[in-house]
């Protein structure tokens, strides 16, 4: 058998176990996984000494925004999964509040050829539940989407919630299709009337107007018409421990929903608000204490599904304004997720494999990826990440490597970092540096 690619003495890390293997690719797949010993096959046509490394399936981040079409001043596919590839991340899924929104067939297919011209890894889209009933169920069929999503909240695009009527033909548009639903979950109504007797301008006005109760009737919202339409939901960033509780009650009473974290939700305490101010600011709003160690220690017990970056980066000019309620909500974190996660191993917060399931098995199973992504395993797409697990570092926006890339995690040291990204056997960063080239990336549905 014909080699293109051996990583040769690494070891290998899944959600079940961790031994040092072999890993043979060929024509883009993984071919063989054997333990070291003499070669089986002819000498591979490029090889990697993998010894004192970790080999982790490629990295799905589920929920990226990268801004294109519309708002290319702030990402593009080509920054963005640029930004990706150097975070070890090889598939990435797209929200659709763009200009214009993802809300269409022809939408869709305008974005996905957007992405294929200078995309350094694979990427899906999520379609908006917006406009008809008719025009999602298109979109649902048309086999161009992961999922579709739903936003029951203001959010960037100031996109309108869908009425009770649409989100349920969505629901059942997107069962018939075996498609499961993205929510941002936190009720309009709990918010604006919140902000309705809010003067202030500081950032914790804003985090007070998104109190943890907004998450928790949004999800109780989305569960009785999930139920109702006996379809699948997927809660995207949970924020709070009520938030989390009110999900789990729901998976008791039998409702298929599966939900994600974000580094900054599980991560970060209440006191960036006042080290960062408007840098901070993100839908829905980081609580700290004592939600974060709760949402950190379900993601390591594994009552959270995923994890995802929600990386949504906005101007530097934007980011810093005076008043709250003029500061865009969201940062830079596609690149960023990995180091800060694999930091959590290092402190013992967080174990390796539930790290590795949450980033590759489950968003796969998740997003109907699976098996050709989320594992290395023969005939499996060969996506892979190379980590030093004793690597030091630190978050500096000016290293990073998407457009803008300003975050509340600035400063911070991380232990553990990104040696080498493949991409369909395909090595696109190389020891920290970029040798892919833009449109290597290919989606992972097709109509």
């Amino acid at each position: 058998m014909a080699v293109d690619l051996l990583i040769r003495n690494v070891t290998l890390v899944s959600p079940a176990v961790q031994r040092v293997v072999n890993i043979f690719i060929t024509d883009g797949a993984f071919s063989a996984i054997l333990t070291p010993g003499p070669l089986p096959f002819a000498p591979a046509a490029e090889t990697i000494d993998g010894t004192g490394l970790v080999a982790l399936p490629g990295l799905i981040d589920g929920h990226v925004h990268f801004r294109e079409p519309g708002l290319t001043h702030e990402e593009t596919w080509l920054t963005g999964t640029r930004a990706a590839v150097f975070g070890g991340v090889t598939t990435v899924l797209d929200m659709p509040n763009t200009v214009p929104p993802t809300d269409s067939v022809e939408r869709a297919r305008a974005k996905l050829a957007l992405a294929d011209l200078t995309a350094y890894c694979d990427f899906g889209l999520f379609g908006l539940v917006g406009g008809s009933a008719d025009q999602v169920g298109e979109l649902a069929g048309s086999g161009l989407v992961v999922g579709l999503k739903t936003f029951m909240g203001p959010t960037t695009g100031d996109l309108p919630s869908p009425d009770e009527d649409l989100l349920f033909k969505a629901l059942e548009h997107a069962r018939v299709s075996g498609l499961r639903v993205a929510f941002h979950a936190e009720d309009r109504a709990t918010i604006e009337a919140a902000r309705s007797h809010e003067t202030r301008t500081d950032p914790i006005a804003h985090l007070d107007t998104r109190p943890a109760k907004a998450e928790v009737r949004a999800v109780e919202r989305i569960a009785d018409l999930l139920r109702a339409a006996n379809a699948m939901g997927h809660i995207c960033h949970v924020s709070s421990a009520l938030g989390l509780h009110t999900i789990e009650s729901w998976r008791g009473d039998r409702v298929d929903l599966t939900c994600e974290v974000t580094p900054h939700h599980a991560l970060l305490d209440r006191d960036v608000y006042a080290d960062y101010g408007g840098m901070a600011k993100v839908n829905p709003p980081i609580r700290g204490e004592p939600d974060e160690s709760a949402l950190l220690a379900a993601l390591a017990d594994g009552r959270i599904d995923t994890l995802a970056s929600d990386h949504a980066p906005h101007l530097a000019a934007d980011k810093l304004r005076a008043s709250i309620w003029d500061v865009p909500s969201g940062f830079a974190g596609v690149e960023t997720l990995l180091p800060l996660m694999l930091s959590a191993v290092h402190d013992g917060r967080l174990s390796l494999e539930r790290l590795v399931h949450a980033t590759s098995e489950a968003p796969a199973k998740t997003w109907g990826l699976w098996p050709r992504k989320g594992q290395v395993s023969v005939g499996a797409d060969a996506d892979l990440t190379l980590v030093d697990l004793a690597r030091a570092g630190e978050i500096h926006a000016a290293d990073l490597h998407g457009m803008n890339n300003l975050s509340p995690f600035e400063g911070r040291a991380t232990v553990g970092a990104v040696v080498t990204t493949i991409v369909r056997g395909q090595v696109v960063v190389r020891d920290g540096v970029l040798t892919g080239a833009p449109g290597w990336g290919r989606p992972v549905t097709t109509a």
